[in-house]
């Protein structure tokens, strides 16, 4: 199996988990806190679909215009990364909704395959210095660890979202 073919395979799965955890938040929890003082479980949810979205542009920065990686902490620092992050996810996740959250996640999904298929197996060696925005995404990125960064963002996320809901369903029996 190539890797390409890999990848694509692992970013499927990732699919069919994030139907399986939006299964799993019943309607109510999608107000609670997470773990993030920014969001509600709701907007952690709307906030996994961001990243897939995004892949066509963080593959044609790589490919063929590195140099704003070299621009953007300079003129965004993480600070402001983040207050962005923070604001656009909440203003994205303002109709919550089980459809519309299913919704978001597919169509980033269909993005991130278009991206995929965008790239030639040795295109996936390509790397380039990413900012220190995001811990599981910072450094020395190829193509293939951002395609990888799907999975990981995702179990990030999975983890603690289960981990509200079930502590919330405790409290309340």
């Amino acid at each position: 199996m190539s890797t390409k073919e890999a990848l694509r395979q692992e970013i499927e799965e990732t699919k069919v988990r994030f139907h399986q955890l939006l299964d799993f938040v019943p309607d109510e929890a999608f107000d609670y806190p997470s773990d993030n003082p920014a969001w509600t479980v709701g907007e952690v949810l709307y906030h996994m679909s961001v990243a897939p979205r995004n892949m066509g542009k963080d593959v044609k920065m790589i490919l063929g215009q590195s140099w704003l990686y070299r621009l953007f902490p300079r003129i965004m620092p993480k600070a402001l990364f983040n207050w962005g992050n923070k604001h656009f996810t909440r203003y994205g996740a303002r109709h919550l909704s089980r459809e519309f959250l299913a919704q978001k996640y597919d169509e980033a999904h269909v993005l991130t395959f278009q991206a995929l298929d965008s790239v030639d197996e040795a295109d996936l060696a390509k790397r380039i210095e990413y900012p220190d925005w995001d811990p599981m995404l910072s450094g020395d990125v190829t193509l293939e660890r951002l395609f990888h960064y799907i999975k990981a963002h995702f179990d990030s996320h999975e983890a603690q979202i289960r981990q509200i809901v079930v502590a919330v369903n405790v409290a309340n029996e």
